[in-house]
């Protein structure tokens, strides 16, 4: 009702204007006579159409009233696609249009929807089919190791980690997509879930010279998921070796309570993040001036990682200083110690 009146506010102030018009028109006929109406004849003249007004808004909203209620009143489980019956021409022209219009976006929507399935089914099958001849390629080589350089093998095992990982960021990119429906949450061991992924990364520490030093008491437990949080964590573990500097000796693992939440940091002595940069590390495609100046990089890393830890309900964040190093930390919410 009260938007209603809102609406109807122009034509009730235009209908009193002219009746007080009328009014005055009267009153200087009849004072031009010398016999001028009385307060009483006046209040009168306002009250009779004020009743025939009352009368005509309130049919007027009564055949409106229902998209009043649709349209001002609409929610979350509304079903958007309903629209009340026309109680005028000009609306049922505009009910019409509405639902040509709703069936031509219904139609494009389910295209969509039918093209982006094929896209994700189309990744997926593609990144376990390359994942086959990545791995043949490492074994091939490792049983040729004895018979190669030894700078083409760091070569080539540098180039195929970087392969691997390529096709893992394409792979989890696809899969967020779903990611309701490709999530599980375990109460897992934080220590040994840090050390899983540092024994991926084992090769990589020792090609450049950097180790890593692992700080994290055996009784934590989190609830996590760990295929999506062993992701987070390689990306992390990739990026500090990536960016580390010739004798900066150590990546450290390491976590503390905070109030009572755990906090999970990873530290590296590397190169450090330029202040302008730091802002953006989460955006998708930014790669930054490390990005550029070190290693190829495609800005996808940290934002998947950003992603990954807000749908799991952790939270991510990075200080870092310019020649100094880079702290990324991540804190559970649901911390459970043994």
């Amino acid at each position: 009702m009260k938007n209603f009146l809102k609406d109807s506010l122009p034509f009730i102030l235009f209908f009193y204007s002219q009746c007080i018009l009328i009014i005055i028109t009267i009153q200087l006929a009849i004072a031009s006579q010398g016999n001028p109406m009385s307060k009483g004849m006046i209040f009168y003249l306002f009250l009779l159409p004020t009743c025939f007004l009352l009368v005509f808004l309130g049919f007027r909203y009564y055949k409106f009233k229902d998209f009043y209620s649709t349209f001002y009143n609409q929610s979350q489980e509304t079903d958007h696609s309903w629209f009340p019956d026309a109680p005028n021409l000009l609306l049922e022209n505009v009910k019409n249009q509405h639902d040509l219009q709703y069936n031509y976006f219904h139609e494009q929507i389910e295209l969509l929807e039918q093209q982006k399935q094929m896209e994700f089914n189309f990744i997926q099958q593609w990144v376990h089919q390359m994942k086959t001849p990545v791995s043949v390629m490492y074994l091939t080589m490792q049983k040729e190791k004895m018979n190669l350089p030894e700078h083409f093998i760091h070569n080539m095992q540098e180039e195929i980690e970087r392969l691997q990982q390529g096709l893992d960021l394409a792979l989890y990119q696809s899969r967020l997509q779903k990611f309701e429906r490709d999530f599980h949450v375990q109460k897992i061991s934080l220590k040994s879930m840090v050390k899983e992924s540092i024994k991926e990364f084992k090769s990589s520490f020792i090609r450049n010279n950097v180790f890593p030093e692992l700080s994290v008491n055996e009784s934590i437990t989190v609830a996590t998921d760990p295929k999506w949080f062993r992701f987070v964590l390689n990306q992390l573990i990739s990026n500090a070796i990536k960016y580390s500097t010739e004798g900066s000796g150590k990546i450290y693992f390491y976590a503390n309570m905070e109030g009572k939440q755990l906090q999970f940091h990873v530290r590296d002595n590397g190169h450090g993040i330029p202040s302008q940069d730091l802002k953006r590390v989460f955006d998708p495609f930014f790669t930054g001036l490390n990005g550029r100046t070190f290693r190829e990089s495609t800005g996808m890393g940290l934002y998947l990682s950003k992603e990954i830890c807000n749908a799991l309900g952790h939270e991510i964040r990075i200080s870092s200083e310019k020649d100094s190093g880079t702290t990324v930390t991540i804190t559970f919410v649901n911390t459970i110690n043994k």
